[in-house]
């Protein structure tokens, strides 16, 4: 995390928060899911720096390796529809999914 001056694609460092720069990938700032610990919890943190406060869903989803064979994966969606793979990066909402946790 960094409390450095502000620039102009930097959000602005309050008080209360602090720029954490691993949201900051390929020149611009992302909203990104982080594991909390040791824990099963995460916790997302917006491209603005500020904790989401809405509840984050583990999935399990469906993808295909390079042979094109099905495997499950890990993701999160957000309360609000926002969808993070198992690095916590965002991802287009996947079109096989569990609809509850797991």
């Amino acid at each position: 995390m960094s409390t450095e001056a502000n620039t102009t694609n930097t959000p602005a460092v309050t008080g209360t928060r602090t720029v954490i720069e691993s949201n900051h990938m390929g020149g611009r700032w992302i909203d990104r899911v982080y594991q909390i610990g040791n824990t099963q919890q995460v916790e997302l943190i917006n491209k603005d720096s500020t904790l989401y406060t809405g509840r984050v869903h583990r999935r399990r989803i469906t993808l295909q390796n390079a042979e094109g064979e099905n495997f499950f994966a890990t993701a999160y969606e957000s309360a609000d529809g926002r969808w993070f793979d198992n690095c916590g990066l965002p991802i287009q909402k996947p079109k096989y999914f569990a609809e509850e946790d797991h």
